[in-house]
């Protein structure tokens, strides 16, 4: 689970910002070229779904094949191409979806206070115990396999962080003289708190949403590297270096490339959540 000590509260600082611009600009540029490598390599490379088994095991740098291939003469590089846009994509949709879960069930909670607050706090208590593992082996048993379930369930597991986050913030806006104005001005509860408190929680939101993205990418590779991932036509980088790590020994890069690229994919929208979190002071005390 992603930790929110040190994301609750924030305010700028002229060091802070130096360091976070740094890190937003090489995160922003690293996963610009991520993403434009597999747009064109959809577009230019050949269709990874093509096998020539005469091509089999082809190593980097080969005639055509500048990743190599598979033992089914499959291409590497186009693989690849089309893992980026499928872990990214499902990790954006997963931090959206477990964000706009937790924002409703947070604000909720925490503008309402009493036997609401209690109720909604004891369901976060209850998600916290129950170990993620356990709902996605019980979840594939049951449920067919696919990205829709995939993104469902990452999503079921990871509103949590969102919840706790904008219900501290809210406890601590709530008070506050422009939350009373807007009550004495008859602005309706849905109205304070999507028209008030959620916009002030805003920027704490989007930081942890950019580094949930890559929590979520690194779990979905290692489910898909577990087995319980996504099978094909549709293929993330979890699943290609599932499907090298028997050939270690005599087709290291089936696994390794996959490999490289999810590791450069988790590491630029790491970046730019670091480089977000940073153009802020962070107080060293947690709102949680």
């Amino acid at each position: 689970m992603i930790s929110l000590a040190g994301v609750a509260r924030l305010r700028p600082r002229s060091i802070g910002r130096k360091a976070g611009s740094a890190s937003l600009r090489a995160g922003t540029a690293l996963l610009a070229t991520m993403v434009g490598v597999s747009l064109l390599g959809r577009i230019l490379l050949v269709d990874p779904n093509s096998q020539d088994l005469s091509q089999g095991n082809l190593p980097p740098l080969s005639a055509g094949h500048l990743l190599g291939t598979d033992v089914l003469g499959r291409d590497i590089l186009s693989w690849c191409a089309r893992g980026v846009t499928t872990s990214l994509g499902i990790g954006v949709v997963v931090a959206g979806l477990g964000a706009l879960l937790g924002v409703l069930v947070g604000a909720s909670a925490g503008y309402a206070g009493g036997w609401v607050d209690a109720l909604l706090m004891r369901v976060v208590d209850l998600n916290l115990a129950v170990p993620p593992m356990l709902v996605f082996l019980a979840a594939m048993m049951l449920l067919p396999r696919g990205i829709v379930t995939m993104v469902i369930l990452l999503a079921a597991v990871g509103w949590v962080p969102y919840a706790r986050l904008v219900r501290a913030e809210v406890l601590v806006h709530r008070e506050r003289g422009y939350i009373a104005a807007a009550r004495l001005a008859g602005t309706r509860r849905t109205g304070i708190i999507f028209g008030h408190l959620v916009p002030a929680s805003a920027t704490p939101i989007v930081v942890l949403a950019s580094l949930h993205t890559g929590f979520v990418m690194l779990a979905e590779g290692g489910l898909s590297f577990l087995g319980l991932g996504l099978e094909p036509p549709t293929v993330s980088l979890g699943y290609l270096i599932s499907q090298g790590r028997d050939q270690l020994a005599t087709a290291w890069w089936i696994a390794t490339f996959p490999g490289v690229f999810m590791v450069l994919l988790i590491l630029a929208v790491n970046l730019i959540g670091d480089g977000m979190r940073d153009r802020f002071h962070v107080d060293d005390g947690s709102a949680l």
